[in-house]
């Protein structure tokens, strides 16, 4: 592979990654507003799964926009057996 095609496959990648994130921040859009208010009527069991669902894929969203920006795995998504490979394990 010359290093062209390597590059090329690694904007590839990236723009991949990159519309793979924003596909996830606009499915965490969808969530619930529960504002920050008191409830009047408890969130529906439905509704509190939309918005769990909406928090995850907005949380994936930031990793992996982090992972994009910095190049890095950030640390709450590094397994143990990726933590002892880098010398912190616990």
């Amino acid at each position: 592979m010359t290093a062209k095609t390597m590059h090329q496959a690694e904007a590839n990648l990236r723009a991949a990654l990159t519309a793979l994130a924003e596909r996830w921040e606009q499915m965490a859009k969808g969530t619930p507003d529960f504002g920050d208010e008191l409830f009047i009527d408890e969130p529906t069991p439905v509704q509190l799964q939309q918005f769990e669902r909406a928090t995850t894929y907005g949380r994936a969203a930031a990793d992996l926009r982090e992972v994009l920006r910095t190049g890095r795995i950030p640390h709450g998504l590094m397994t143990d057996a990726e933590l002892d490979a880098h010398g912190a394990s616990k």
